[in-house]
């Protein structure tokens, strides 16, 4: 895990991922980290409820990656609907990048836009761009 990342208290959700340097924009933070895990598997521990949060990042229909006992610092990136990161999935690979220039102290997330299949989650990131929720409903077409 890059030195420059730390875990702090968060205005958004209890703890987050902050930097203690400047990131430019389109630079490669970090790796998301975790066990890899069956779609199976990632469903049964999302609906688990002795667990404190969900850290799923589901890579594709059939593997997810979860950081709940093997995660790094990336398992900390609150949502935001305006989010100073991105990710991309390179095989069983989450990496996280920049959005946009980051600033020292500045906390990094990132928009997690998924699917409500078990009811709609308020958001609480505070964004002038706030959609309100963290996740959507998808009409089936």
């Amino acid at each position: 895990m890059p030195e420059f990342l730390f875990i702090k208290e968060s205005s958004i959700n209890r703890l987050g991922c902050f930097t203690s340097k400047f990131i430019s924009k389109d630079h490669c933070i970090a790796e998301y980290e975790g066990e890899i895990i069956s779609a199976e598997e990632a469903i049964k521990r999302e609906e688990d409820l002795n667990r404190s949060g969900i850290y799923t990042f589901w890579l594709n229909d059939d593997h997810a990656i979860d950081g709940y006992d093997k995660g790094n610092h990336t398992k900390y990136f609150n949502h935001s609907c305006d989010p100073s990161c991105h990710y991309e999935i390179a095989g069983n690979k989450i990496l996280f990048y920049a959005s946009r220039d980051i600033q020292n102290n500045e906390e990094l997330t990132i928009d997690y836009d998924y699917d409500a299949n078990s009811g709609l989650v308020v958001c609480l990131c505070g964004s002038a761009n706030c959609r309100g929720y963290l996740n959507e409903v998808v009409e089936n077409v």
